[in-house]
């Protein structure tokens, strides 16, 4: 890899942030400054002063991502073309100074009337927005207020479904309705999303049923407060109360599908164990049930070869139910266990340099096995658990120059996509990286497979469409390989 001297020059960047369509100046805007690999010094990070500026000075020479963000409006990179687009790097030399100017966008937005069977407006229904997906995607929800009218606000650009939720009024039954008057997401109303603009008139029209009531007891040995949680595709609603058993009540529920979950810390000073309990639910009718907490059996956590040095590589897990995934977060591991709550989660293993992740199993069927195991594995955590990932020593390498009318691109944003050709989608988290100063970019660590390779400024984090519409090159990385990839820089024709 090439070297860059340190260069302790007093190059300054500039800027304004403002606010896109008015142009008045933002404050106290979140401004980062991120320097290219080979640009000597750290990324920092400054708030707009009252009139939107803001300056970072003795810069060394080299190049410069800078990204700003705020609260209800779009962040954006300096240079982007389009929402969604990469900014380009700052180049400066020593002792330079650039002065910039950066625009935020405000988000879209949906507005609409949640109408009786008289078009009279109902008020305090919740609506929640959908990205149009398979399955969709809760995003966003607001509340119809005292005419029924609704706004759901901090959408992307996109195209959305929009559905009320289950509810009561006036002693009438409403089910979950997409608009335009269905149950169903094929049968809904598409409704397109464009950056600073209102998608207006989504009106929607709750469809009379049978609502239902799931109500119980969480039962054991609970020595203090428990968390009960409730999901659905529409969301979940979570109880807090103390022990020795909580009681819950969950009202105005549609029929389908549900995931029940408690969860009771453990609190080893005073050794108290961490207690949990986790039940699927297909609601039909009211429902009356007894849920009894446990203590949480540790998930055994078996490495092939075993890694003599824990640190070294990082377990992580997310929990998920009906309603999404939660964050993602490092697991501590002690003595090979970690503390997971019953339900579902998905775990994936970064392995510790010189190794790749080759098989996941459960102790379980062999149909369990994850194809492609390096990537999110979801596991059901119950009253035993044991998951073992097989490593293997020597990661392959994909590295390259990227080029433009035959010149290297300093920081070009770069795209690895783990590629299933059967199914033809995407099997694991998008990865990226940015070319240093010389136009140089790396991969490692990769098992064996197909890829896809994207040099562009034209997306931010492409989708696997988006991935396909730029031509990404497909390539086929062989156990311990460390395969040269020079590409050309894609911009749209």
């Amino acid at each position: 890899m090439a070297l860059w001297p340190t260069i302790l020059g007093a190059a300054v960047i500039r800027g304004n942030v403002v606010e896109n369509q008015t142009g008045k100046p933002l404050a106290r805007a979140a401004v980062t400054l991120q320097p290219v690999q080979g640009t000597a010094g750290g990324a920092q990070a400054i708030r707009t002063d009252s009139y939107g500026a803001f300056t970072f000075s003795s810069l060394a020479a080299g190049a410069y991502v800078v990204r700003v963000s705020k609260a209800g409006f779009l962040p954006m990179e300096y240079g982007q073309k389009r929402w969604n687009s990469a900014g380009t790097p700052i180049a400066l030399t020593q002792d330079a100074a650039a002065v910039v100017t950066i625009r935020l966008p405000r988000y879209g937005a949906i507005t609409g009337t949640v109408l009786d069977e008289n078009d009279v407006g109902l008020e305090r229904h919740q609506v929640a927005a959908f990205r149009d997906s398979q399955p969709p995607q809760l995003v966003a929800r607001a509340i119809s207020d005292d005419r029924g009218v609704y706004r759901v606000s901090g959408l992307e650009p996109g195209t959305y479904l929009v559905r009320t939720a289950a509810a009561q009024n006036d002693g009438i039954d409403y089910l979950p309705t997409f608009s335009k008057e269905t149950l169903r997401a094929d049968e809904a109303q598409r409704v397109s999303v464009a950056i600073e603009e209102e998608s207006s008139s989504v009106d929607v029209r709750p469809a009379p049923g049978k609502l239902f009531t799931l109500s119980g007891v969480v039962e054991g040995s609970i020595p203090g407060g428990v968390t009960l949680t409730l999901a659905s595709e529409m969301g979940r609603q979570t109880v807090q109360g103390p022990g020795p058993e909580l009681a819950f009540e969950f009202k105005a529920l549609a029929p389908g599908s549900y995931e029940l979950y408690a969860e009771l810390p453990g609190d080893p000073p005073r050794n108290v164990l961490a207690q949990g309990a986790y039940t699927p639910i297909i609601l039909s009718s009211d429902t009356n049930l007894r849920l009894p907490m446990g203590p949480v059996r540790e998930t055994r956590f078996e490495f092939s070869p075993p890694l003599t040095d824990l640190k070294a590589a990082q377990l992580w897990a997310r929990r998920v139910d009906l309603a999404g995934a939660f964050a993602a977060a490092v697991v501590p591991l002690a003595d090979s266990h970690a503390t997971l709550f019953p339900g579902r989660w998905e775990i994936r293993l970064l392995p510790p340099p010189g190794f790749y992740v080759s098989g996941f199993s459960t102790g379980m069927a062999p149909s369990e096995a994850n194809s492609h195991p390096e990537a999110w594995n979801e596991i059901t955590v119950g009253n035993f658990n044991r998951v073992k990932f097989s490593l293997t020593g020597g990661g392959s390498s994909v590295h390259g120059i990227i080029r433009t009318s035959g010149d290297a691109v300093a920081g070009a944003p770069v795209y690895l996509e783990a590629y299933d050709l059967a199914s033809r989608r995407r099997v694991a988290d998008l990865q990226t990286t940015r070319t240093d100063l010389g136009g140089a970019y790396r991969f490692d660590g990769l098992a064996p497979g197909v890829y896809r390779v994207l040099a562009t400024f034209e997306y931010q984090a492409p989708d696997a469409a988006a991935m396909e519409q730029a031509g990404a090159r497909q390539i086929r990385v062989e156990a311990r390989s460390d395969l040269q990839l020079d590409l050309d820089l894609y911009t749209l024709p």
